[in-house]
């Protein structure tokens, strides 16, 4: 079965080790254009290529993009930057929580369009086509604009087949996305609930495995950048856990990484985030696309996890969901 990547379609049976939620780059479009200077793109393509060589000595074959385009999405970056460092990169299209002016008067289905167009024909006037939808909510409570936006991503979601995987900020986000997704017909299994391994409530992160969604650990090293979030290790117990429990093929893991950030939400007086970037070495940060294989996989082995169901969790079931994809469009 075939999967279209930035550099076009791939076989799902050479993804390989795959991580489900990453970002590449993510610098506001608006303050690239009114400031030439928000980032260096030839220093940035060569600092994602020793990103990503890093990754792949590790053993990672596939990276997905998970940036919509209100965090910057360039399709031709992702597209220069896979051909440069030799990387499989799968786009999203889709759209984040945030209220923008462009989007708060208009239609699910009039925004179910544009994700169409992404996936079918291609993104930014390119033909490089996504191959996953975000959809995503961060505030307590379903509003109706954050509901708008869901129901978008199911229209195309039902429209194309591509897998939904979502961004969530706590347990309760993740129950709402998770009611809306079944009151919209929308099989689970086919739909990744984001950063819910944020949390260490295991009965919780069983309860999602139950309803039939798989369970996004994609935040895998970001404690080794923001101590204030749950620690990688505690991430770790977390999946033996429901290894242990029997949701071994329900889980994903990632790091939601990036080759350069231009926020983080939450923090203050960043100052300039290109600067802040560009000062780190690749070879020396933690937080980084290698984290899994460098260093989890080997506690995880330690928790009892065997290579096999590593591979499991970062081949079978990434490969698993993107052929969903070629089973929607059958029963359709």
């Amino acid at each position: 079965m075939k999967v279209n990547s930035v550099s076009g379609q791939i076989d799902t049976k050479d993804l390989g080790r795959t991580l489900m939620h990453e970002h590449i780059i993510a610098a506001n479009h608006t303050m690239c254009r009114m400031f030439p200077d928000w980032y260096d793109h030839d220093e940035f393509i060569d600092r994602a290529c020793r990103l990503i060589a890093r990754a792949k000595r590790s053993g990672v074959r596939t990276i997905v993009d998970m940036t919509p385009f209100q965090l910057g999405r360039d399709a031709r970056v992702l597209r220069e930057v896979a051909e440069k460092a030799e990387m499989q990169i799968i786009a999203c299209t889709g759209y984040h929580w945030f209220e923008d002016l462009c989007l708060i008067d208009k239609g699910s289905e009039f925004l179910a369009e544009r994700l169409i167009k992404d996936i079918e024909v291609g993104m930014e006037g390119t033909d490089i086509k996504a191959s996953l939808i975000k959809c995503a909510t961060d505030r307590p409570g379903m509003s109706d604009f954050a509901k708008r936006l869901l129901k978008a991503a199911v229209i195309a979601h039902k429209a194309t087949g591509a897998p939904l995987s979502t961004h969530t900020a706590s347990p309760q986000g993740a129950a709402e996305q998770m009611a809306f997704f079944e009151a919209e017909g929308v099989d689970p299994k086919r739909v990744i609930i984001g950063h819910v391994g944020d949390t260490d409530d295991v009965s919780f992160l069983e309860s999602v495995a139950r309803r039939g969604f798989n369970i996004g650990h994609d935040r895998f090293g970001v404690d080794r950048r923001h101590p204030n979030m749950l620690s990688s290790e505690k991430r770790a117990e977390t999946v033996a856990a429901l290894c242990r429990a029997g949701y071994l093929k329900q889980i994903v893991m990632s790091h939601d990484a990036a080759c350069f950030l231009d926020y983080w939400e939450g923090r203050e007086n960043m100052g300039n985030p290109w600067q802040s970037t560009r000062q780190s070495d690749p070879e020396k940060i933690e937080f980084q696309f290698a984290f899994i294989c460098e260093t989890a996989a080997g506690w995880l082995k330690q928790m009892g996890l065997t290579q096999r169901e590593l591979d499991t969790i970062l081949i079978d079931t990434p490969r698993r969901i993107f052929e969903s994809r070629t089973e929607a469009c059958d029963e359709k």
